[in-house]
């Protein structure tokens, strides 16, 4: 950025300066190509400093609940929060006294919805805030780090999501850790057994290339052959 008699210029990468207000108005006049993916930063916090520039989509009616009014019912913001006021199963995390049978609260925020306690987490609750499918979706509704609760690690050094360690699913990965190596062992197992009965079948054809009776009964055939010979040789001399 260049400032020339007051007016500000934009350098680009050949050295040129354009007005900064005629790059600005070309930059909000370009095309964007839409990707039909709801834009993580709108979903999440309700805005989104790109604004038109974003590929992603911008929908109002799909972003997160609002975390003060999801504990207390208010919110400091009233009208002009950014976020949802609107508790439904597709923004807010399953109530677990109810999942207990135990909710008493007429007024409860929280989702009213049978999930399995040990099924996987929901990606999309998890990172956006928002599921479409709602009540309807199988996995659990928690503010939790989907890979780190269904695969006991997380490769994302700047994950944000919380890490929550519980005894039943870690007993639950330990589990299907046994059973992914018994399983690698018989496959290991089962291809040295196929190697073996290819290497014994390659020894049965390679024996019977040689018929060993009928070896022996041709050297018996030339042994006879020759005796034969042997005598009627004797027997012309004799004669004469």
């Amino acid at each position: 950025m260049a400032s020339v008699g007051g007016v500000k210029f934009v350098r680009s990468k050949n050295g040129n300066l354009y007005r900064s207000g005629i790059v600005k108005n070309k930059r909000q006049n370009r095309s964007v190509k839409k990707i039909s993916q709801p834009c993580k930063s709108f979903t999440t916090t309700g805005s989104c400093s790109k604004g038109p520039l974003c590929p992603y989509i911008h929908d109002p009616n799909k972003v997160a609940i609002c975390k003060a009014y999801l504990q207390s019912g208010t919110c400091p913001a009233g009208s002009s929060c950014d976020l949802s006021h609107d508790p439904t199963p597709e923004r807010v995390p399953a109530c677990v006294h109810f999942l207990r049978g135990k909710c008493s609260n007429a007024n409860c925020r929280y989702a009213h919805v049978r999930v399995n306690p040990g099924a996987p987490v929901c990606r999309a609750f998890a990172s956006l805030g928002f599921c479409e499918r709602g009540a309807t979706c199988t996995e659990r509704h928690v503010f939790e780090c989907p890979d780190y609760a269904n695969k006991g690690s997380c490769n994302n050094k700047k994950c944000r999501l919380p890490h929550v360690d519980r005894a039943g699913q870690i007993r639950k990965i330990a589990a299907n850790a046994v059973a992914e190596s018994n399983q690698q062992k018989e496959d290991v197992q089962m291809k040295g057994d196929d190697e073996s009965d290819v290497t014994s079948e390659g020894e049965e054809i390679d024996s019977d290339d040689i018929d060993s009776e009928g070896l022996v009964e041709d050297l018996s055939n030339f042994s006879a052959y020759q005796d034969n010979a042997s005598i009627s040789g004797q027997q012309d001399y004799i004669h004469l």
